[in-house]
């Protein structure tokens, strides 16, 4: 007989302890689906207090992550899993990153970089892709046409990129060093105190892609700031719910000197004419 009897979320048979917790392998999958793709989800009920049990655990996706929250998952397990599994994800993600072409600077810019600070730069615009594309995948973002995503992420870019490049899966610092630009050292230390964990970061990331003063229409101002407080309304429960009562605070104000310092250098002038070419690819 297992020693996890049933699961601790919707008390269905427990399939062993995933993320800290006892629970099957349905709520398991639906936890790190949550956590992966930052999904803002709203109570069915609105009350937030519907039954969560095995027959009913697929009615309200909002009171089930509230559950999971609850018995003590953990987002921060979902963050530091590493990459696919099996060979057939491998090769799906193997060729996702062949099938993007890889940005390329302007001459001018190689030259005046130097070889060794080229290098760092387009190893940089490799991140910068990855970050776009994520921005692109974001559920509210991607709910958008084509004109209004561009519209906005050639504003934003640089603040998509300095949240998600402080919080790399892996050490970037030596390349960050090898630009040679003390601003953009700065700016990616001072957004890496926020120290975000993969929720926050795409909570974050929703309120720089939806930006209502962004909108190309009088509609898409609505559809946006629904999405801002959206997100802001699930950015604080989830702080709440960890009894971290200034964090709220903590991350707005982060945001908000992302917004008021998108910097103005020799990075950000060298790939404001690859995001447009980046975006082309997407």
């Amino acid at each position: 007989m297992s020693m996890f009897s049933s699961c601790e979320v919707c008390g269905d048979q427990s399939s062993g302890k995933h993320y800290g917790v006892s629970c099957c392998d349905g709520c398991s999958c639906f936890f790190k689906r949550s956590v992966r793709k930052g999904n803002h989800y709203a109570c069915i009920a609105i009350k937030g207090n519907c039954i969560v049990d095995k027959a009913r655990r697929n009615w309200c996706p909002f009171c089930r992550f509230q559950r999971c929250l609850a018995v003590g998952m953990n987002v921060a397990a979902v963050q530091d899993e590493r990459g696919p599994r099996n060979q057939q994800a491998t090769a799906v993600y193997r060729y996702s990153r062949r099938s993007m072409p890889s940005p390329r600077l302007p001459q001018t810019v190689v030259a005046a970089a130097g070889g060794g600070q080229a290098l760092h730069f387009q190893i940089l615009a490799q991140i910068l892709v990855t970050c776009l594309r994520q921005a692109m995948a974001n559920e509210q973002f991607s709910s958008l046409e084509r004109p209004q995503q561009d519209a906005i992420l050639q504003v934003v870019w640089s603040e998509i990129f300095i949240l998600r490049a402080s919080h790399w899966s892996l050490d970037i610092s030596a390349m960050i060093d090898g630009c040679g630009n003390d601003q953009l050292k700065r700016l990616i230390y001072e957004a890496q105190q926020l120290r975000a964990d993969v929720l926050e970061l795409n909570f974050l990331e929703t309120l720089i892609l939806c930006r209502k003063e962004l909108a190309l229409s009088a509609e898409y101002a609505i559809i946006l700031g629904t999405h801002s407080n959206g997100a802001l309304m699930s950015l604080a429960r989830y702080t709440l719910h960890q009894s971290n009562y200034l964090r709220f605070g903590q991350l707005l104000l982060g945001l908000r000197q992302l917004c008021l310092r998108r910097f103005d250098c020799a990075l950000s002038c060298m790939f404001r004419t690859v995001v447009r070419d980046i975006l082309k690819t997407l």
